[in-house]
């Protein structure tokens, strides 16, 4: 009876159980977006997600709906209705503020008062003679006041003092520009303003300074005559006293004349400062207006749980088929491996003669099978399909319950028959 090389069990459908495992994990993923986006009642409204098969390809596709309480929804309308009333208003101020910035700045104030003009003389000249003393004094050669040598005391202090004043003032304007203060800004008004009172402050100082010097100089150049003429007398004197402390109240009333105009010019240069502010402040509130209105009521929606997605792992069909392809790489392997182990032929059970062993006679591999005869050992004799191949042979789970020794199992699992031993 002929044997063929023995047919290997069918392989799984490894192409079949990737396309099934696909189906699971969308399954899965969809119970599991399912139980991750629960329907919300809040007291601002409610959230509600649906699902339908509106995907790509028929799958699941979740729809988050929110709805808000009637409180809520006219809360909501009504932020919004502000909001788009503060930015037609807003958009209205754009045009004032366009033709604002588009007019170069000009404050049309008069200049800061830095003078205060020349001073009056001071009177220190005494009268000789009012009372018969005698007159010969020459005072020719005494000072003047203010002192005339070609400028005052005065005069002196100031041409030197100016352009230290002008050198102070624009290193502060420097210093301001350096840090980035404009003119205009508040800093640079409150800067400008100490500035300008710290020069008041020095021409003052300067002009109380000359006078000093240039009283000094007319009492010296007065005490040089006397000395030189030598001869006063007590009517003299008396004349000298009652006409210095004339001068004196003369020189007083001048100083506090002084002082008035320089209080009266301080005051004109702080409202000159206020008049700028002022209007550097008219020229900026539109500006500021359209800020404020845009970044006024701001919408505020009532916050819901996130949609939660789910990854859906892709079914892996190339593994199917390449384990597939190799299980029928294995099965060709056992096929040729048997076909080699056949070549010697295969005894008929009923004297043919020809033996070999190790021969695949599972009955679990064989098809069409029909009894044609009855062994010596009372077991039967068949004709079937294996290994795509018609043969003639006996079943491996009949002979092992009379000839055990007979029968032996393959790596795989399978019986074979030693048909040697039986022939």
């Amino acid at each position: 009876m002929g044997k063929s090389t023995p047919r290997a069990p069918t392989p799984p459908d490894y192409v079949g159980a990737a396309t099934a495992q696909g189906v699971a994990n969308q399954a899965s993923a969809a119970q599991g977006s399912s139980l991750s986006n629960p329907n919300i009642i809040s007291p601002y409204g409610n959230q509600n997600v649906t699902w339908a098969n509106t995907g790509i390809n028929g799958a699941p596709q979740g729809t988050v709906t929110q709805t808000l309480t009637p409180a809520a929804q006219a809360t909501l309308e009504s932020q919004q209705e502000v909001q788009r009333g503060l930015a037609d208003v807003a958009q209205q101020g754009i045009g004032n503020a366009q033709d604002i910035l588009n007019t170069p700045f000009s404050a049309n104030l008069p200049n800061l008062q830095t003078s205060l003009g020349q001073p009056g003389q001071l009177n220190y000249g005494p009268q000789a003679g009012l009372y018969g003393a005698q007159s010969g004094l020459d005072l020719s050669g005494v000072a003047q006041m203010p002192v005339n040598a070609g400028m005052t005391g005065q005069q002196a202090i100031m041409s030197r003092l100016a352009p230290q004043i002008e050198q102070s003032r624009a290193a502060n304007e420097q210093r301001l520009a350096n840090q980035g203060i404009t003119p205009g800004s508040e800093a640079y008004n409150n800067s400008m303003r100490t500035q300008g009172e710290q020069q008041n402050d020095l021409y003052t100082q300067a002009a109380l300074q000359g006078i000093g010097l240039d009283t000094a100089a007319n009492q010296q150049g007065f005490n040089q005559a006397l000395g030189a003429g030598g001869f006063y007398n007590t009517a003299q004197g008396q004349n000298f006293g009652q006409s210095a402390t004339g001068a004196g109240l003369y020189n007083q009333a001048q100083n506090q004349a002084y002082n008035q105009g320089l209080g009266g010019a301080q005051f004109g240069n702080t409202a000159l400062q206020q008049s700028l502010a002022q209007q550097l402040a008219l020229r900026n509130q539109p500006i500021n207006e359209i800020a404020a209105l845009m970044g006024g009521s701001q919408i505020q929606n009532p916050q819901f749980q996130q949609y939660t997605g789910q990854n859906v792992a892709a079914a892996p069909v190339f593994q199917g088929v390449q384990q597939q392809g190799q299980a029928a790489m294995d099965i060709y392997g056992i096929k040729a491996n048997q076909a080699a182990s056949n070549a010697a032929g295969i005894g008929s059970a009923l004297g043919a003669g020809a033996q070999i062993a190790g021969m695949f006679s599972d009955k679990r591999l064989k098809s069409n099978i029909v009894r044609v005869g009855t062994h010596p050992l009372g077991i039967g004799i068949y004709e079937y399909d294996i290994f795509d191949r018609r043969e003639r042979g006996v079943m491996a789970q009949e002979l092992q319950k009379v000839k055990p020794e007979a029968v032996m199992v393959h790596s795989s699992g399978f019986l074979m028959v030693d048909y040697g031993a039986i022939a």
